[in-house]
């Protein structure tokens, strides 16, 4: 997505996340009065206004009430290995006491969810902060550094504050557990960076700033994180889950930063998807899933849009000396004209640079996933536009047992982003034979399976495609085309069993034939 676009729009203050979290969604952040920025003539304003002004754009929320905010001090862990959990209140409470409850996200019967860990009572106090927290983190007394992670098993687990009074806030933090071994048959790659980069605590994100800048070049995750898994990836992971407890294979889960790190990670399974809105990779990252389609032969969902769009990198502000390199910040100049230009000769730096894979067709991810990010409209919550999905080509096995036929219409799932073979509608694939560093697709290697026409941001009609295609080197890959695909797996008003079974002989033919 594009840098101007927050602000045309309220990214994650949809009822998708109170539907999936349990709590009311929010009203907009305003900035003060005069709209402007804070620290632009702030003499004008008292000391208390000043103090309030810049208290209410750090403390943002996508709810109407909060009273504890969190993270983890973790990208993820492995089980048996140790985490910190960071809490404060807000400005408007000195302290509460309550008990954190922390659950594994799944497919228990009818719930949801598996309560693994409750505290003990905790007293949780406000916490100091400053306007540069988003970008270098606060520096907070953890309030849990002891639980007991042997018998957790890989997954997203999402954490509660249950106050003494018997309120509870809800995904006030998240951890992600991994499986050492990697030895599942799935690996989930969940879209860890995307969550941060939306995330506006603190006053600025990626997109937007509070005070003087228009946006972000840096953000932290050690600050109160981001409930935006519930938007989209929730329904994913839910479906999943049911689906490997029915059909006996397992599911590893990764964030992004786990790949940057380890990038063999997301070349060992059987079958790797990518989450709802992967849209902000490393380098590492990006070569590791081309090496997996396009040398390895390994098969790959893309099951959202707008993934690979930004390059990013991480860094690690608090890294002591030789230690380990946690990546608790996130970099993104979103410019060809990032300082580490200066660092490393031009060609080097062509491929370092955190502006978008497009740019200059030097990593089109057109040639990643058959299709890259066209345009969005504005979500508007459950009373926004709706477009569907049409059937283009049912040729395919995975159609078996939905009924579905050319031209018959799947599902509301087109937005609010979407992907096609040829973003600029010119011909060229976002791809040049003589600046870009991948190779093309063969254009008549992808199969087009779904068609949709939504209406952008601007009133212009747009194309959303979902594609199938094989790599030269055997990798069967599926992109969905849009972010909103994974509605249809379990969002009320969007879901339906003909859509489930498609997915289901995806997945499960992805595996068999692995």
């Amino acid at each position: 997505m594009t840098m101007s676009e927050l602000d045309r729009r309220g990214f994650f203050k949809t009822a998708g996340i109170a539907a999936a979290s349990g709590v009311a969604a929010g009203a907009a952040w305003t900035k003060p009065a005069d709209g402007r920025p804070i620290g632009q003539d702030g003499a004008a304003l008292g000391k208390a206004a000043k103090q309030k002004a810049i208290d209410s754009a750090i403390w943002r929320s996508y709810f109407d009430v909060r009273r504890v905010w969190g993270f983890v001090d973790r990208h993820s862990i492995a089980p048996g290995e140790s985490f910190n959990l960071v809490l404060s209140t807000g400005p408007a409470i000195e302290r509460i006491e309550g008990k954190v409850e922390i659950s594994r996200i799944g497919h228990y019967g009818e719930a949801d969810r598996q309560l693994v860990w409750t505290s003990p009572v905790l007293t949780i106090q406000r916490q100091e902060t400053r306007i540069t927290s988003a970008s270098l983190g606060v520096d907070w007394v953890p309030a849990v550094n002891d639980a007991p992670t042997d018998d957790w098993k890989a997954g997203y687990y999402t954490i509660d504050f249950l106050m003494a009074d018997g309120d509870r806030d809800r995904s006030v933090a998240y951890l992600v557990v991994t499986n050492p071994d990697c030895s599942g048959d799935v690996l989930l790659w969940l879209c860890a960076n995307t969550y941060n980069a939306y995330n506006a605590w603190g006053g600025y994100s990626l997109y937007e700033s509070a005070f003087a800048g228009d946006r972000a070049q840096m953000l932290s995750f050690d600050r109160p994180a981001s409930p935006a898994f519930f938007e989209y990836d929730y329904f994913l992971v839910s479906w999943l889950e049911r689906l490997a407890a029915e059909h006996g294979f397992s599911v590893d889960y990764a964030t992004n930063f786990d790949i940057y790190r380890d990038p063999s990670i997301a070349q060992q399974a059987r079958l790797l998807i990518s989450g709802c809105h992967n849209e902000y990779w490393s380098k590492e990252e990006f070569d590791a899933v081309h090496q997996r389609i396009f040398e390895l032969g390994k098969n790959t969902i893309f099951m959202g849009a707008n993934s690979a769009y930004w390059q990013v990198r991480y860094a690690d502000l608090n890294r002591a000396g030789l230690g380990e390199n946690w990546g608790r910040q996130l970099i993104c100049y979103k410019s060809p004209d990032d300082p580490i230009r200066q660092r490393v000769d031009d060609k080097e730096g062509d491929l370092l640079v955190t502006t978008r894979y497009r740019d200059g067709s030097r990593l089109p991810e057109t040639m990643l996933a058959g299709v890259a990010y066209q345009n969005y409209f504005d979500p508007g919550g459950d009373s926004g536009p709706r477009y569907g999905y049409k059937v283009a080509d049912s040729s395919l096995p995975f159609f078996n047992g939905t009924g579905w036929k050319v031209g018959d219409a799947i599902g509301d799932v087109v937005g609010y982003e979407w992907d096609n073979r040829d973003p600029d509608s010119d011909g060229k694939r976002l791809w040049d034979a003589e600046l870009s560093q991948i190779p093309a697709i063969d254009p008549r290697d992808l199969q087009v399976l779904f068609v949709g026409h939504p209406i952008d941001v601007d009133g212009h009609p747009g194309l959303a495609e979902s594609v199938y295609f094989k790599s030269p080197a055997g990798a069967q890959v599926f992109s969905s085309g849009s972010i909103r695909w994974a509605w249809g797996l379990g969002k009320a008003g969007f879901q339906s069993d003909a859509f489930r079974k498609f997915n289901q002989n995806l997945v499960l033919q992805f595996l068999e034939k692995a």
